[in-house]
């Protein structure tokens, strides 16, 4: 059969085209399966190959004819598979080349080169040995221009080394060998110019073909295979093996961490990757130690990410305050740290990490803090976030203890920690010698003449550096304090985030109080724990309430110094009392700066209404200047809220002129409207039509006309007005009924506070004794009460008749009425009645003769009222927890 029916092709001089088809016809006849058919195939490969080479050959038939034995003998030496790749063997061609003579040899040259060129298998070694003796690189000018070009071609890939000793396949058959080169060439080919994907395609084809056992040439293979993602046990294994022979190689020592990798072996290639990282920066040992990270311990991928956010070891700050390189060493997170926080998302975060997230790259600091300084069930995972946030927010003593810190055993743990000293030390670098710090060292110093900043540190990048100085949690002493509020308007600029503390130190230290010095050892954490927790609260009470919780009070160490020591005392109590912190504003006793702090804080309508405790009405006031817009859904009823406040005795001038303004400024076109405003401003209210208050107001007009009622009584009679118990009880289930607007209910609020007000006055007297009957301003009890009545009734007609006289016995008789009388109406007063009710009593008595056994039958107010306090109160505290909580407590 024809060599070009076999491959299936025209007859052709194209050697690539003859390769193509018998590449393509090759896997029909696999050397183990078919033997023969490969066998027949590879002689058509062979046979056409010839005839392309001795068609292309431009060599005269004349130069062919002098020297057929040594063409022949090359060829053999080319075709023998024993001998092609032996350097000995071309050395002995080379030796039977020296015996021709000049003229042959010369004619000879390019035939010999011609049938070099057109070899399918050479190795470079071995070729090199007949161009070193033939010298055909010297004697290129003798050919035409593109034979030139494609000699020198050739010549330069063979001064190229071998890939691997070729002489190893001198014992293997010419198939073995051919499938082989073109097998490993074919790799490189792919690997070289087309993609790993193509690469990983044809490597994952089955195949069994024999390899060199040459280390250089498994390694360059084992290097492919690992660029291209592909594991084996066999290449980890080489991989082990070559990096115990070459410990110190980086290269072998990334090749197993891939490897490993690559096999899931996740212990091993974190150990690996981690070496690399530290004994050689390796790039590529970040990402892989991220991703294993993420997979295996995620709550400290946040942390390992600042860990490798690691700047120069700068020293050298140019004497420039504006100099760019003033900002070198201060806190700064390179765009790739931001990238890979990114990344992570928020829901993939959970705990500390996604607070620390959420700290870093929304600013905002509280849920971190909140978890910092509470207990965890994870310690050595919360104090490394401590140690995170020390790098950003902790001055030199925190600093410090950072780079103290001993190894960690665990070895994540470690490299978390190691990257965190690096950038300690760094931190603690520029807060000790850069020039921006000291200069503002020097500027709070209480004995520095330095009374105001450089010119350079008022704005741009000079500024910005200052102010990332200011973000370092210290002491501060007043002057300090002073001199940073009036070059930083902090009051005016940084009114939140983490400057907003500055402005909390410095209405603490307007009031007298300043924060205790740091200490040293376990005290550093300890005073910075305190310390975070009061300006935390002072900054944003309610949130930090929200967040924090009685577990977290009770873990932290409040020292006597710490001006937080004031507030811990009674949030403990509330925590104990009511099981949270909600009203807290009420319990304030604004005498105290921290308290009072706290309190300017917490002025809101919503406080006012949780709050436990009425509030006083000049407090209320300042809750309703504050939060105004909360009343937007309930005009009338701040209008009502308004009036209230303005005839409180407690307000003064300047205040009542605010709330007579806000009361002026209401405006309504239905016609009651302006007669209702002008009775409220005077004091006596009335009574807007029901229908309007239900169908235009969207108000309970019997809730709303109880607070007029109860108004009018506190403006007309002062403590005379306070409303009796039963109208206290009905105002407190208004005010607690969320039906009703914010206004009417912050009204009741503030009416309630001015009858507490005026009942804690009478609430210091103590109860008036029984026999006191000439006291006929004060209250009896049922049971003495009854005893007087009987002892009258029984005593006063007996003595009339023992009297002797009839005007004696007259006088008698009209001092038993009026001692009756008197134990009726002091009766009245307990009940909260008074002299109206006497007097009807006695008016209906005669038709209801039965009517007076009422004074028998109801209980008196368990409240101090306009007479003074329960009977039976002797020595106990008549509104325990203040007015409402008493009164929700009788209300159920």
């Amino acid at each position: 059969m024809s060599c070009w029916i076999r491959l299936g092709i025209e007859p052709t001089d194209d050697e690539s085209l003859i390769r193509d088809a018998y590449r393509a016809r090759l896997p029909e006849h696999h050397p183990e399966s078919d033997p023969e058919g490969f066998q027949a195939l590879r002689q058509a490969y062979e046979s056409a190959i010839r005839f392309a080479r001795e068609e292309a050959l431009e060599v005269s038939e004349t130069v062919v004819s002098e020297v057929p034995q040594a063409l022949a003998d090359f060829d053999n030496l080319l075709n023998d598979p024993a001998q092609r790749f032996d350097p000995q063997a071309w050395q002995s061609f080379v030796k039977t080349l020296d015996q021709l003579p000049l003229g042959v040899l010369d004619d000879l040259r390019w035939a010999l080169f011609g049938q070099m060129f057109n070899a399918d298998l050479l190795s470079h070694r071995c070729a090199s040995v007949l161009v070193d003796h033939m010298g055909w690189q010297h004697q290129l000018m003798s050919l035409g221009f593109e034979q030139a070009r494609q000699a020198e071609d050739f010549l330069d890939q063979i001064n190229k080394p071998d890939p691997f000793d070729m002489a190893l396949m001198g014992d293997w058959s010419a198939a073995a060998q051919t499938e082989s080169l073109w097998y490993l060439h074919t790799l490189d080919m792919i690997f070289n110019q087309r993609s790993l994907q193509e690469f990983d395609r044809f490597v994952s084809r089955h195949t069994c073909l024999p390899l060199p056992d040459h280390t250089a040439s498994i390694k360059r293979l084992v290097v492919q295979f690992t660029q291209a993602g592909i594991g084996g046990e066999g290449l980890r294994q080489f991989c082990v093996e070559l990096q115990r022979e070459t410990p110190n190689d980086v290269d072998s020592l990334y090749l197993l961490a891939c490897q490993n990798s690559l096999l899931g072996l996740e212990d091993e290639a974190f150990a690996c990757w981690v070496q690399l990282w530290q004994e050689h920066r390796h790039p590529k040992a970040e990402s892989e130690l991220l991703g294993l990270c993420a997979r295996r311990q995620p709550d400290f991928l946040p942390l390992l990410i600042q860990a490798f956010d690691r700047l120069g070891d700068f020293r050298d700050w140019a004497f420039d305050l504006g100099d760019a390189t003033q900002a070198y060493g201060s806190p700064s997170l390179r765009p790739e740290t931001l990238a890979r926080w990114m990344g992570i998302g928020p829901d993939q975060a959970q705990g500390l990490a996604k607070a620390f997230l959420n700290w870093r790259m929304a600013d905002d600091e509280l849920p971190l803090l909140a978890l910092l300084l509470g207990a965890h069930d994870d310690v050595r995972l919360q104090q490394l976030y401590r140690h995170a946030w020390a790098l950003h927010r902790g001055d030199v003593q925190l600093l410090q203890q950072l780079v103290d810190q001993p190894p960690a055993i665990d070895a994540l743990e470690e490299l978390v920690l190691s990257g965190f000293r690096s950038q300690a030390r760094q931190h603690l670098r520029w807060l000790s010698h850069g020039p921006i710090p000291l200069t503002m060292g020097a500027f709070i110093d209480e004995g520095s003449q330095q009374t105001h900043l450089p010119e350079a540190l008022e704005k741009g990048s000079g500024h910005k550096v200052c102010l990332a100085w200011l973000r370092r949690l210290r002491a501060y002493s007043p002057v300090a304090l002073e001199r940073i509020e009036q070059a930083f308007s902090l009051g005016d600029t940084y009114t939140a985030g983490e400057l907003a503390v500055l402005s909390v130190l410095t209405q603490l230290s307007d009031r007298g109080v300043a924060l205790p010095p740091v200490g040293s050892g376990e005290a550093v954490w300890q005073w910075h724990a305190s310390t975070l927790y009061l300006l935390a609260l002072l900054s944003e009470p309610e949130r930090w309430l929200s967040l924090t919780g009685d577990l977290t009070l009770e873990h932290l160490p409040f020292d006597s110094a710490q001006p937080a020591s004031r507030l811990q005392p009674l949030l403990r109590r509330l925590y104990r009392e009511q099981g949270d912190l909600n009203g807290l504003l009420g319990w304030l006793q604004v005498e105290d700066p921290v308290h009072a702090v706290l309190a300017r804080q917490l002025m809101g309508v919503q406080q006012a209404l949780d709050s436990v405790r009425l509030l006083s009405n000049d407090r209320l006031y300042d809750c309703v200047h504050s939060d105004l817009r909360a009343f937007s859904d309930d005009v009338l009823g701040r209008m009502l809220l308004t009036g209230v406040l303005y005839h409180d005795p407690l307000m003064d001038a300047q205040q009542r002129r605010y709330l007579l303004e806000r009361t002026t400024e209401i405006i309504n076109s239905q016609d009651w409207f302006d007669g209702f405003r002008h009775s409220l401003i005077k004091g006596e209210p009335t009574h807007p039509p029901s229908q309007a208050l239900t169908e235009y107001e969207g108000i309970h007009s019997e809730t709303f006309y109880l607070a007029l009622d109860a108004l009018k009584g506190l403006v007309r009679y002062g403590s005379a007005g306070v409303p009796r118990q039963k109208i206290l009880l009905r105002m407190q289930r208004a005010k607690d009924n969320p039906d009703h607007g914010v206004g009417l209910r912050l009204a009741f609020s503030a009416l309630l506070s001015w009858s507490e007000r005026l009942l804690l006055a009478r609430a210091d007297s103590r109860p008036a004794s029984p026999v006191a009957f000439w006291r006929l301003n004060t209250r009896l009890a049922r049971g003495p009460f009854f005893w007087q009545v009987l002892g009258s009734l029984l005593v006063t007609p007996l003595a009339a008749l023992l009297s002797g006289t009839p005007l004696s016995a007259i006088a008698v008789l009209l001092l038993g009425g009026v001692f009756l009388l008197g134990a009726i109406l002091r009766r009245l007063h307990d009940m909260g009645r008074g002299i109206p009710t006497l007097l009807i009593l006695l008016c209906l008595s005669p038709v209801l003769p039965f009517l007076p056994l009422m004074l028998f039958a109801f209980p008196g107010d368990k409240l101090p009222n306009r007479y003074g306090v329960p009977p039976d109160s002797a020595g106990e505290d008549m509104l325990p927890g203040g007015l409402q909580a008493t009164l929700r407590r009788l209300n159920g």
